[in-house]
């Protein structure tokens, strides 16, 4: 094929992409992107500490191989959710689109996370005890896999620690452990 005739299928692409019902979605979409609030809203305030981009290096303690991992924090939907993206760096695998909001019908905060394994996994939280933060994940009923949270413990202002924990013979053991800074 000629590149004019690429050309010109490339702009007749292009064309139909803007006058079309999904470019005025595209449009809003961005619009929306870029004018997320930095403040979150009062039921979720005390998540404000997370935002931002955090660098995370760490371990699987069963096999003692390394882990490394980008983890951004956005307050996002006029600030009523705090949207996490968290990324593991090659070789491991693992990415993970979050949603953490206040659940108002059961006063509690709620966390959503999908997978690129296709997953959807839910979790609650009653909020910060001291230094810690946790996210309480039960499996669906008739699940055969052990219950699950993610333990968040502020360091300092600019250091946590993530650790990804499972339930197993009514003990928790630690799947995955990160230190992140920003």
């Amino acid at each position: 094929m000629k590149w004019t005739t690429c050309l010109t299928v490339l702009a007749a692409a292009a064309a139909t992409l803007c006058a079309s019902p999904l470019s005025n979605l595209l449009i809003a979409q961005d619009s929306a992107t870029n004018t997320s609030p930095t403040k979150l809203k009062n039921e979720i305030g005390s998540l404000q500490f997370f935002t931002g981009t955090w660098g995370c290096k760490g371990s699987f303690p069963a096999t003692g191989k390394t882990i490394e991992s980008h983890i951004t924090f956005t307050p996002d939907l006029d600030g009523a959710f705090l949207s996490v993206r968290h990324d593991d760096m090659p070789p491991n695998r693992f990415h993970a689109l979050e949603l953490w909001g206040w659940d108002a019908k059961n006063s509690q905060l709620t966390a959503t996370i999908f997978d690129n394994f296709g997953s959807a996994r839910h979790f609650t939280s009653t909020g910060w005890q001291d230094q810690n933060f946790i996210w309480n994940g039960e499996p669906p009923a008739g699940a055969t896999i052990p219950a699950e949270r993610f333990v968040f413990r502020k360091d300092s202002a600019t250091q946590m620690t993530v650790n990804w924990e499972v339930n197993r013979d009514s003990i928790w053991k630690v799947g995955d452990t990160l230190t992140c800074t920003h």
